[in-house]
């Protein structure tokens, strides 16, 4: 090759790698300027913190507070009423000719995600209401509970509405959470154990925190990836939405490892960890049961709605959750619900069971979830709060609730 040809060559790829340079240098500006805003946008805005520590609860919200929760998919303005609940302002006492609803639960219940006239509080308030008044449903639900926080928040707080019915949502990583002292982010939060066959309060008071909490569920800094920002929006979009990807990407450093072994929180729908599974699920029967008999004794009725993950009524989410965590043949994304029914049965606690309503809407295009939150939209509190309707007149039934139909379970 004679030396003009060489020069050529040489030339070529130097203009190839400076425009290649440019371009993942324009790349990295403009994932910073995006991130920078971002964190603008999640940060511009609160009047009032959203949450505080609590020493019996670990934490709750500020009576009064107002402000905003940002993220790609939504924003929302939080109002707080003077006891400290989303949704209007309500005295304890209860009005006369009025039948009130308590939820509780965690933030399926709260609803940060949604504007107030369309959390499933609201909703289902409007259809309880839409042949005539007489109805309050009180939001009780608090970001990040799991069962034990919201048998506590009844105990201390939720009862003193008179409410004739409440309903608790379930979802399913309350079980590792109720059998552990930490919350989602960390904070603590007090815990029960089951000693024979009686609940021990454990962890209260709750320590208080050295530094103040911040609002679990609001957006956080972008955190680079090997000093890069845009493989950091990389990895944070590939890992979830095409995880075979994902894991080329990573095998060359471009994006960041998955670990294969799945968060605790999985490990019900998975074969392994049976003691420590079964200890999370004998906590969740006794506090169930506890609370069942202690709204009994205010002479309410207590119903419990099972909230699915999408990955439960969604087959390709599913596919995508076995291959991000390389699920064998032996996870059941069905045993969750299938043995919190049988505990609800055991303690004669009514079930409601929306998954085939949502497996419904989300076969048929409207998408019942976010796609990066894992929290409903708006049609998934549509579909939450019919099913929560049923369950209401189900529990209003003077001569007792039949047992739940068997829904067939699609194939897993």
């Amino acid at each position: 090759m004679d030396r003009t040809r060489l020069r050529t060559l040489a030339q070529n790829l130097g203009v190839a790698t400076l425009s290649t340079l440019m371009v993942m240098v324009a790349l990295e500006g403009a994932a910073r300027v995006y991130a920078g805003l971002e964190a603008q946008r999640a940060s511009a805005a609160s009047e009032h913190a959203l949450s505080r520590f609590h020493p019996l609860l670990g934490w709750d919200k500020p009576p009064g507070a107002v402000g905003v929760v940002r993220r790609g998919e939504f924003e929302v303005t939080l109002r707080f009423n003077s006891h400290g609940l989303r949704g209007p302002e309500r005295d304890y006492p209860k009005p006369a000719h009025t039948t009130r609803v308590l939820l509780l639960g965690d933030s399926f219940a709260e609803g940060y995600y949604a504007p107030e006239e369309a959390t499933a509080r609201a909703v289902l308030e409007g259809l309880l209401n839409a042949g005539g008044g007489g109805h309050e449903v009180i939001n009780g639900g608090t970001i990040a509970y799991s069962t034990d926080q919201e048998y506590l928040f009844y105990a201390i707080e939720g009862r003193r509405y008179q409410s004739d019915l409440v309903l608790l949502l379930f979802y399913y990583n309350d079980l590792y959470f109720n059998a552990v002292p930490r919350g989602p982010a960390g904070e603590g939060k007090p815990y029960f154990e089951v000693q024979d066959d009686r609940l021990i309060l454990k962890g209260s008071p709750v320590p208080a925190p050295t530094a103040p909490r911040g609002r679990q569920g609001g957006s956080s800094a972008v955190k680079p990836w090997h000093g890069s920002v845009a493989l950091r929006l990389l990895s944070n979009r590939t890992v979830d939405a095409l995880p075979a990807l994902h894991d080329v990407l990573a095998r060359v450093g471009l994006v960041e490892p998955v670990g294969s072994e799945p968060p605790p929180e999985f490990w019900p729908f998975g074969p392994g960890h049976r003691p420590l599974v079964d200890d999370m699920w004998r906590r969740t029967s006794f506090i169930l049961g506890a609370l069942k008999h202690d709204v009994e004794a205010q002479g309410a009725r207590l119903g419990v709605l099972y909230v699915p993950a999408r990955f439960e009524v969604n087959d390709g989410v599913w596919a995508l959750t076995r291959s991000r965590y390389r699920l064998g043949p032996r996870w059941d994304r069905f045993v969750v619900f299938d043995r919190l029914a049988d505990i609800c049965r055991e303690r004669g606690i009514p079930l409601a069971d929306p998954r085939e309503a949502l497996r419904r809407t989300e076969a048929s295009g409207r998408a019942a979830y976010y796609t990066r939150d894992v929290h409903w939209n708006g049609v998934g509190n549509e579909v939450g709060a019919q099913a929560l309707l049923t369950l209401v007149e189900r529990l209003r039934r003077t001569d007792g609730s039949p047992p739940a139909p068997v829904v067939p379970r699609p194939e897993p």
